[in-house]
C-alpha cells in the first residue's frame, strides 16, 4: 500500500468514528452564548415550573396564615407558653405597645409564677396608668417574695398616680431591700403624699446615704417647712450630694429664715453646691448669689451654666441683663444661644414688672 493510500485510509477511519466518539463523550467544546441559551432554556422550563407549582401553593397558604396573626395576638399567645422567658417576652411586647386591650392580660400576668413575668407586668400596668391595678400592686409591694418584683411595683405606682397606694408605700419604707425603700420614697414624693412628711423628716439622718439623699430631695419637692431644722443639719453632711439636696430643698421651702444658712453655702468649695445655694437664695428673693452666677455662666458644664441662667433670670438686675445680652451676641452654639435668649426674655419681663 502506498503512503498516499495509507493516509487516505486514516482520514476515512477518523471521519467514520468521530460521530460515535462525540456521541459518547461529554461535550466540552466552547459554544456561543446563543447556543448555550438555546440548549438550557427549553430544558429548564418544564423541569422547574410544573413541579414548583404545588409546593409554591402550599407555601403561600402558610405565609398567609402567619400574616393573619397580629403582633398583639402573638404576644398574648406567648403569655400562655410554658417557658417563663417567652411569657416575659409577651408581657414586654404588650407593655411596649401601650395598647389598652393588653391590660386584662397584663393584670392576669401580675399573678404569674415567674418573678420576671410579674415584674414586666408591673411595668405594663404602670405605663397604661391602670388604677384598677392599684390593689394588686399594693399587695405585691407588701407580700411578693422577690425584691425585684416589689421594687417594680413601687416604681410603677408613680406612673399610675393613685394616692390609694400610699399606705402600702409607707409600709415599704421599712422593706428589707434598699432598692424597694428608695423606690417607695421616690413614688411617695411623686404622689406628693403629705402623710409621709414626718417619716421622711425622721429619715434625714438615716445611716444609708442614698436614703438621706432621697428623703431630703422628697422633702424639697413637698416644700416642707416642717423639715427645715433637719435640712439645716444636712448642710453639714459629709456626703456632697446630701448637702446639695439640702441646699435645693431649703430654697423650695419658702422660709426666708434659712437665707443665712444658704449664704454660708456660697463659700463651699464645690461649684455645684455654690451655684445651688445661689439659685435657692434667688428663689427666696435674695440676690447674694449673683456673683456666683456671673462666675459659672461661662462654665462649659451645662448644669452650672443652666443654674447660673436660672439665678440671673430670678434675681438679676440691669447688670445681669447686659451680661446675658453680651453672651447671647457672641454665642455660636445654637443650644447655648437659645439658653441665653430664654434667660434674657425672663429677666427682661421681671425687670419690667419691677419698674415704677
Amino acid at each position: 500500500m502506498t503512503i498516499k493510500n495509507v493516509a487516505f485510509a486514516i482520514v476515512f477511519l477518523f471521519a467514520v468514528s468521530a460521530p460515535s466518539a462525540y456521541a459518547q463523550a461529554p461535550v466540552k467544546a466552547k459554544t456561543s452564548p446563543a447556543v448555550k441559551a438555546a440548549a438550557v432554556k427549553p430544558a429548564a422550563k418544564p423541569a422547574v415550573k410544573p413541579a414548583a407549582k404545588p409546593a409554591a401553593g402550599k407555601k403561600v397558604a402558610v405565609s398567609t396564615a402567619a400574616a393573619q396573626v397580629s403582633p398583639f395576638d402573638a404576644a398574648v399567645e406567648k403569655l400562655r407558653s410554658q417557658d417563663a422567658d417567652v411569657r416575659r417576652q409577651g408581657a414586654n411586647i404588650l407593655t411596649e405597645s401601650r395598647d389598652p386591650k393588653g391590660l386584662p392580660h397584663l393584670l392576669k400576668a401580675l399573678n404569674d409564677p415567674a418573678a420576671q413575668v410579674r415584674a414586666s407586668a408591673c411595668e405594663g400596668v404602670g405605663l397604661l396608668r391602670a388604677r384598677e391595678a392599684t390593689p394588686r400592686l399594693s399587695e405585691i409591694l407588701m407580700k411578693d417574695p422577690q425584691p425585684m418584683v416589689r421594687q417594680a411595683a413601687a416604681i410603677n405606682m408613680s406612673y399610675v398616680g393613685d394616692r390609694a397606694a400610699g399606705p402600702a408605700l409607707m409600709k415599704a419604707l421599712k422593706d428589707s431591700d434598699p432598692g424597694v425603700r428608695y423606690a417607695a420614697v421616690r413614688t411617695l414624693s411623686v404622689l406628693n403624699y403629705s402623710e409621709a412628711e414626718d417619716a421622711f423628716i425622721g429619715m434625714t439622718n438615716d445611716s444609708d446615704v442614698n436614703m438621706r439623699r432621697g428623703v431630703i430631695s422628697a422633702l424639697g419637692q413637698m416644700q416642707s417647712r416642717k423639715a427645715v431644722p433637719g435640712l439645716r443639719k444636712a448642710l453639714d453632711d459629709p456626703d456632697k450630694y446630701v448637702k446639695l439636696e439640702a441646699v435645693k430643698a431649703l430654697g423650695n421651702t419658702g422660709d426666708t429664715g434659712v437665707i443665712s444658712d444658704l449664704k454660708r453655702s456660697l463659700k463651699d468649695e464645690d461649684a455645684s453646691i455654690k451655684i445651688g445655694a445661689a439659685l435657692s437664695l434667688a428663689k427666696l428673693g435674695d440676690a447674694s448669689g449673683l456673683d456666683a452666677a456671673y462666675e459659672f455662666i461661662r462654665s462649659p458644664d451645662l448644669m452650672l451654666k443652666q443654674q447660673s441662667c436660672d439665678t440671673l433670670a430670678t434675681a438679676g438686675d440691669e447688670k445681669s441683663l447686659k451680661l446675658v445680652e453680651e453672651l447671647y451676641a457672641v454665642a455660636q452654639d445654637p443650644a447655648e444661644k437659645g439658653l441665653y435668649d430664654f434667660t434674657r426674655s425672663r429677666l427682661s419681663a421681671k425687670l419690667k414688672r419691677q419698674a415704677p
